[in-house]
């Protein structure tokens, strides 16, 4: 099996190709689950050949997660259960469907980075017409993916608890189906097993490193830590012996070994941000999943220059870093350029030239990372 065209990271994928990475059959199976490319019937395709041509295994119960005695008679019924919410989802009844597009939008600082669902507010009574309309009216569209949600009814007008979701690439394939309150409890539990489930795959990234999650935002941050390392990585990307992280660092992970889920496959990193209130700040967050990161190869621009200094700060190369009073200098630096040019900019384009001059001032349009 190609495991490798699973794993949606290209920087992940690459580092394990040349360790030569032995994945055993729960990982094999888990990121089949995780990938968020491949389509429903790739992931099929993937876990019967696991069942056809891997040893079978069991896998002892965990937090959030039943026993599986065995995997490949987990995997069949796996399969069938989501073969047969896919059936559902198809058939006419009681119901309407809807759809939301997962696309780019900017916010009022000119901001791109994030990716939205969007709302299209029209309703269909069934799948075909549905679908037929989306192909005709929306498929030139530069959405990333499409959420088809089937939306069941109790009476004539109360909505039910019960609801199906299918997630669609741009080609309008199906990535996964979802489901609330269509399941008994036996179903549920094997619906949710490999959310039960944590793996620490090796990673090829170091602290300091300016990164970016393919899946959940384009936006560039640099990296502090991410949640597999033992005392033994802390310690090689700078952290102090003294540092609470690492001492606690090994008795973390052999608990998420044990008991963690996909919730704790985070990492913790450093992003720049701004809002109205107070402009451009830096904050570090705990964020989810470490297996979609990727070097960030893009340029930084305007206030993401500061990006460039706080990698420098957390390096754990010591020749390369830079001190904590030059930090925050020269991140202060980026944002206030950036303020000026925005503001300069502003001036440019609100007020006229007989207007500037009167001021005193002299201002033409500034270009991207251009001084003051």
């Amino acid at each position: 099996m190609n495991i490798y065209q699973f794993i949606d990271s290209k920087d992940i994928r690459n580092y394990l190709q040349d360790i030569k990475y032995k994945f055993t059959v729960p990982e094999t199976a888990f990121l089949i689950y995780m990938s968020r490319r491949a389509t429903l019937n790739e992931k099929f395709d993937a876990w019967q050949e696991i069942i056809d041509t891997m040893p079978d295994c069991s896998m002892g119960e965990r937090l959030n997660m039943e026993e599986i005695p065995s995997f490949h008679k987990f995997l069949t019924e796996y399969i069938a259960l989501l073969k047969k919410l896919l059936e559902l989802f198809y058939r006419s009844g009681n119901a309407v469907y809807t759809y939301a597009f997962y696309e780019k939008e900017e916010n009022r600082f000119g901001s791109v980075w994030e990716f939205e669902w969007v709302e299209e507010g029209n309703l269909f009574s069934d799948y075909q017409t549905a679908i037929s309309y989306l192909k005709k009216h929306y498929q030139e569209e530069p959405f990333k993916r499409l959420r088809f949600t089937k939306q069941y009814f109790s009476g004539a007008e109360d909505v039910s608890e019960k609801k199906l979701t299918l997630e669609m690439n741009h080609d309008l394939a199906i990535l996964s189906v979802d489901e609330q309150g269509m399941l008994n409890d036996f179903q549920t539990d094997l619906f949710m097993i490999f959310e039960g489930m944590w793996f620490a795959f090796p990673t090829p990234f170091r602290r300091g490193d300016i990164l970016i999650n393919r899946v959940i935002s384009e936006k560039p941050f640099v990296l502090n830590d991410i949640h597999t390392w033992g005392s033994k990585e802390m310690l090689e990307n700078g952290y102090s012996e003294e540092d609470g992280m690492v001492k606690n660092a090994d008795k973390t992970v052999e608990r998420l070994t044990k008991h963690g889920d996909t919730s704790d496959m985070n990492y913790s990193g450093c992003y720049v941000n701004e809002n109205a209130r107070n402009g451009f700040y830096v904050f570090s967050e705990v964020f989810w999943n470490y297996l979609y990161l990727e070097q960030y190869t893009g340029p930084l621009i305007g206030e993401q220059r500061a990006l460039t200094s706080l990698a420098s700060y957390l390096s754990p190369d010591r020749e390369k870093r830079i001190s904590e009073e030059l930090l925050c200098n020269t991140v202060h630096y980026y944002f206030m350029e950036e303020q000026c040019r925005r503001n300069r900019k502003f001036i440019e384009q609100e007020y006229t030239a007989e207007g500037k001059k009167l001021a005193g001032l002299q201002v033409n349009e500034p270009k991207e990372n251009e001084p003051c």
